[in-house]
């Protein structure tokens, strides 16, 4: 049967239950052939029991425009199925339906068999008239959600898959993940996380104190990191008081030497300038003075030389006659 010629009259994606019973509708549709001109509805059950659904038998009760029972399609069965824990099934088994005024449709669940044998029958002929949904736990918590998802991390579960609010009943509860559990289910039929976990971690009351905890932390980590920023600052000073007051009185040595230098410098020059007028004054006037006399001196001593030879008596040698 080609899509294109169905015509939806009435569509319900509400999740529904009643107390007791071992599935939950999912959804449901009512349409027209328009091709063939014939009307059918399915829907879509999730098996909730903990053993797997063998057979279900179900009547459904149709309506016209007004709400008004017109027809009811009774015992309709399948069997021969194996669904199990939180598995789906029934919404590509076409069910036809004889009266095209319908306009609404409802299903009650007759009886269910599952795998151990064992049958459940609605004695009391209940409608599904409950609506299972839940709030989003991001919406819930609000800012207190990223200290869920770190209990979650810190537990080691995976918090992206937990998405809903858990709600807790009676004889049953919904976990954040979606699943539908019993009363006496410790753990999550689905997801494994235990109830006491989910019971205990996702109270606004929890996170709260969780995040005050988690914010004084943060103060305290960023108040020691201002306190070593400010350590380190004061040594960064120190160490620049330090560098500089070396390098002033490494800067005052080198004058202290340049001037010790220069004032050698100065001395040594003076000396020379000394010495050299000392060396001018000898050379000038007290060296050709001592030439002078002594040149005098030299010349009076030839004189008196003189004067001695030419005073001095002359004899004559001796003269040997021979015999």
């Amino acid at each position: 049967m080609a899509e294109e010629n169905i015509k939806m009259i009435e569509i319900k994606n509400d999740n529904m239950w009643f107390d007791g019973s071992p599935i939950i509708l999912c959804s449901m549709r009512l349409a027209l052939d328009t091709k063939t001109g014939e009307m059918f509805t399915s829907a879509k059950f999730l098996n909730i029991q903990p053993d797997n659904l063998r057979s279900i038998t179900f009547d459904v009760i149709c309506y016209d425009e007004a709400r008004k029972p017109i027809n009811v399609i009774e015992n309709v069965t399948f069997s021969g199925l194996d669904i199990s824990r939180n598995a789906d099934f029934g919404y590509h088994r076409k069910i036809k339906v004889p009266d095209i005024n319908t306009r609404n449709i409802e299903y009650v669940i007759r009886s269910i068999s599952n795998s151990k044998g064992q049958t459940w029958e609605n004695s009391e002929y209940k409608h599904f008239d409950q609506k299972i949904e839940q709030k989003s736990i991001y919406t819930v918590q609000g800012d207190y959600n990223k200290q869920f998802l770190d209990l979650c991390t810190r537990s080691g579960i995976d918090g992206m898959n937990l998405v809903f609010q858990p709600e807790f009943e009676e004889d049953h509860w919904l976990c954040a993940c979606g699943a539908f559990n019993w009363s006496d289910e410790v753990k999550c039929s689905q997801c494994r996380i235990s109830r006491s976990w989910l019971l205990k971690n996702t109270k606004l009351e929890t996170l709260q104190k969780r995040k005050e905890v988690q914010d004084a932390d943060a103060r305290a980590v960023k108040e020691l990191v201002q306190s070593r920023a400010a350590k380190a600052s004061d040594k960064s000073a120190e160490r620049a008081e330090f560098e500089e007051r070396n390098a002033r009185i490494l800067q005052e040595q080198k004058h202290a030497k340049a001037q010790k230098v220069k004032k050698k410098m100065i001395i040594s020059i003076a000396v020379l300038i000394v010495a050299a007028g000392i060396a001018y004054i000898l050379m000038t006037f007290v060296f050709p003075k001592f030439l002078q006399a002594d040149e005098y001196e030299k010349g009076t001593d030839i004189v008196n030389t003189s004067q001695t030879i030419n005073t001095k008596p002359v004899t004559s040698p001796l003269i040997y006659e021979q015999p």
